[in-house]
């Protein structure tokens, strides 16, 4: 049936071709359709808990996104009348930009002091230029000395001042976001250009998002076209074959354009995370490539003329091309399973068109056009074939050492495995020489609080935010995060409160305490809300009705542990003190944080179902129960040690891993089943036994495995110079697994099917 197959894709050739290009054209006209997904939440399903509690804090606070400048002069003055001119003019200048909601500096906070019986509020600083020393140093005093602002709006030693400005930029699409941006990256260069001895750093959400989808887009636009480039010159040194590498190129961006065109039809969105959808497809349609071109090469070199060795390739290829596609495609669908994890999948079903479309073409366009483009492969065999013949008589004659130093060896990498500790710091998914990495970690080293937890902490009543016992209820909360570790700052209503009333008694320290009734707090409240200037009242800290109030916990960058077991302490510690209160805790950072955890579970579990599904469908395909256990092992083993390898090499995981099981899964069940179909096509078909039946696969498939692996390997290699974290790591983490895999195909499954499947003769069938 196979082989009829065959005879008719090279018989209708000229019109295989035609289909094909439209086919292509169509499914690709809805790759104009694509959008692309700059919206952070997109990345969450609708039940997370974590999205669940932001969205909660949003509709009762009205929901912002902030550029975070910091400004350091070299000499460490900041309470000079230059720099705090440049402080007001930013701060200023900040309030005109689009989208700006707020601006929070040293120079706009609001002091307050009594003087007499009234309370006077007003700017920390007024006309710099023309503050003289000890003015200077009464403010400095003040600023290094307040809750409400140090470590947040000027580092503890005084030496750094921050300015947070904070944007609503919903419903105004990718345009706000990158306008925004640009506005804050013109203005730090234009104040560190007009100023000398003055740094300017700019660090926040809109910076840190925006960096990711630039980063991203560069590295679509450079990285992977790289990669694809250093891919094409592997294949053709390896193939020698220029109409080997040219069909495998056309095959791979035809099937690459008609699945992102299905998807752009299906009104689905390319994400950071989804963006790598391409370079998954490129490595199952070149190892359906290579395998096709290698077989048609060995051919030809045996002396068959150019129609026989095709028709022989396509023959030989199409069931284990067909159970390759077949095992991917499960694999990728299994990730619907994790609705938490959108971008995961989209991924899935992406892939899982792209394969389709791969298999397709692989087996119809592929032959097609290398079959009418001139091939000049001479007779003769080939060193590489003989190379493989020499390497499988070393491995048959030393399999049970191999076998066992690869088990060893697997043994202690799975061991090492889960040892890896899950850490996304999103501060940390850029180089080091980069502009959003370097702003980024100065500002968390002096000012700190990119990593936040809020809370909405409500009352359930109408101006309930004045009630002494939730107040003490929120203080306590506050006191008990300003004593854990990594806390760098909390700002809460409670601070203003309690500062109204030491005011308000002629500045004694003796009453900066919560007001014992309730009626004092609401009047404190109303005389502080009538001082206060347009703009900066108090509705990030109060919703309308006063029925709740928020409370942010600022962090440094932490890793993952440490992050959500603070998180988790902070809802045990509402649990035991003020249950009416208990909430997860929300926040960007945290979500992010969650969010690559139940990326790699959704990976892991993606993969084991996967396993189980393929392993089914190899015993069904190759009718051998043994063989389709047999196949278990060198399928699951890559993807694990791998992790054990890269647990040596850096210990730590995050959202960049979650994708390297299933951009691997293809290649090592292509490698695996390659290999075990033609082991079975010598034991059933040419009445072979064990040992001569490895001997065959190596000489048939040995060198399209090694061509496969060396291909990937120096193109994932060339991903993993990235600037973007989530990439270079991806990128060395699938040339390991990729690496691994060929190296258990090769030392450890022959031995164990040599062991296993020799129990009795084999009949030739007819």
């Amino acid at each position: 049936m196979t082989r009829s197959f065959a005879q008719i894709v090279l018989r209708y050739r000229w019109l295989i071709l035609f289909t094909t290009l439209v086919v292509t054209a169509l499914a690709g006209s809805g790759l104009g359709l694509i959008t692309i997904s700059t919206e952070p939440r997109d990345n969450f399903g609708p039940d997370n808990p974590q999205l669940v509690a932001f969205e909660n804090l949003e509709q009762t606070f009205s929901r912002v996104e902030n550029v975070f400048f910091a400004i350091a002069p070299d000499d460490g003055q900041v309470f000079t009348p230059r720099v705090l001119k440049i402080i007001e003019d930013l701060t200023d200048e900040a309030w005109k930009t689009p989208f700006v909601k707020r601006v929070d500096s040293i120079t706009n906070y609001q002091h307050t002091q009594a003087v007499g019986d009234d309370l006077l509020v007003q700017n920390l600083v007024e006309n710099p230029e023309d503050l003289s020393q000890e003015e200077l140093e009464r403010i400095r005093s003040i600023a290094i000395s307040e809750p409400l602002i140090v470590n947040r709006l000027i580092s503890q030693d005084g030496r750094v001042a921050g300015i947070n400005v904070d944007f609503h930029i919903d419903g105004s699409g990718e345009n706000g976001w990158v306008r925004s941006a640009n506005w804050a990256k013109g203005k730090k260069a234009e104040i560190m250009e007009a100023f000398p001895g003055i740094k300017v750093y700019a660090t926040g959400s809109v910076m840190i998002s925006e960096a990711f989808s630039n980063t991203a887009l560069r590295d679509l636009k450079t990285q992977t076209p790289l990669m694809y480039l250093l891919v094409t010159v592997v294949m053709a040194l390896l193939l020698r074959s220029l109409a080997g590498v040219v069909g495998i190129l056309l095959t791979t961006i035809l099937s690459i354009i008609s699945a992102m065109g299905v998807a752009g039809w299906l009104g689905i969105s390319i994400s950071p995370m989804s963006s790598n959808t391409p370079t998954i497809l490129l490595t199952v349609v070149v190892a359906h490539g290579i395998h096709l071109m290698v077989s048609f090469s060995q051919s030809m070199r045996t002396g068959d003329n150019k129609e026989t060795a095709m028709l022989d390739a396509i023959d030989i290829n199409v069931q284990p091309v067909f159970l390759t596609s077949l095992s991917t495609a499960i694999g990728f669908l299994s990730l619907n399973f994790l609705a938490d994890v959108p971008p995961i999948q989209d991924i899935g079903n992406m892939v899982a068109i792209g394969v389709a479309f791969a298999f397709v073409y692989s087996l119809t366009f592929l032959p097609a056009i290398v079959y009418i483009l001139p091939n000049r492969i001479k007779p003769g065999e080939s060193f590489a074939v003989a190379s493989m013949a020499d390497f499988a008589e070393f491995v048959i004659a030393n399999r049970v050492v191999l076998m066992s130093t690869s088990a060893v060896a697997a043994l202690v990498l799975m061991f090492l495995a889960p040892m890896n500790i899950m850490s996304d710091r999103f501060s940390k998914y850029f180089d080091e020489n980069t502009a959003i990495r370097m702003d980024t970690d100065f500002t968390d080293q002096n000012l700190g609080g990119l990593y936040r937890i809020e809370y909405s902490l409500d009352t359930g009543k109408a101006q309930g935010v004045s009630d002494p016992d939730y107040l003490q209820s929120v203080e306590d909360f506050a006191e008990w995060f300003r004593g854990q570790d990594h806390v760098q700052h909390v700002n809460t209503y409670t601070d203003i409160v309690k500062r109204l009333s030491q005011n308000l008694h002629q500045d004694d320290p003796a009453f900066y305490a919560i007001p014992e009734s309730q009626e004092l707090s609401a009047q404190y409240l109303l005389l502080y809300e009538l001082s206060l200037p347009f703009g900066l009242d108090l509705t990030n800290l109060l919703n309308f009705d006063k029925s709740a109030s928020r409370m942010t916990v600022s962090l440094p960058s932490l890793g993952t542990p440490d992050f959500i077991a603070l998180q988790e302490s902070g809802k045990a510690w509402l649990r035991e003190n003020a249950p009416a209160m208990e909430q997860e805790g929300s926040g960007l950072a945290l979500m992010f944080t969650h969010i690559g955890i139940r990326a790699m579970q959704g990976s892991i579990k993606g993969a084991l179902i996967a396993l189980v599904l393929i392993a089914l469908v190899l015993i069904i395909s190759l009718r051998s129960l043994k063989i389709g256990i047999i196949s278990l092992i060198p399928n699951m083993l890559p993807g694990v040690t791998g992790f054990g390898v890269w647990f040596i090499l850096s210990g730590e995981v995050g959202q960049s891993m979650s994708m390297v099981l299933g951009i691997t899964m293809g290649i090592v069940v292509d490698d695996t089943v390659h290999f075990l179909s033609k082991y079975l096509r010598a034991r059933r078909e040419q009445g072979l036994s064990a040992e001569d039946a490895v001997r065959y696969a190596f000489r048939s498939v040995g060198v399209a495995l090694w061509i496969t692996t060396l291909v990937l390997v120096a193109g994932f290699l060339m991903l993993s110079t990235s600037d973007f974290k989530m990439n270079g790591d991806m990128g060395s983490m699938v040339a390991i697994v990729i690496s691994i895999a060929l190296v258990f195909d090769f030392l450890l499954l022959p031995p164990l099917l040599i062991l296993l499947d020799s129990d009795k003769p084999v009949e030739v069938e007819n």
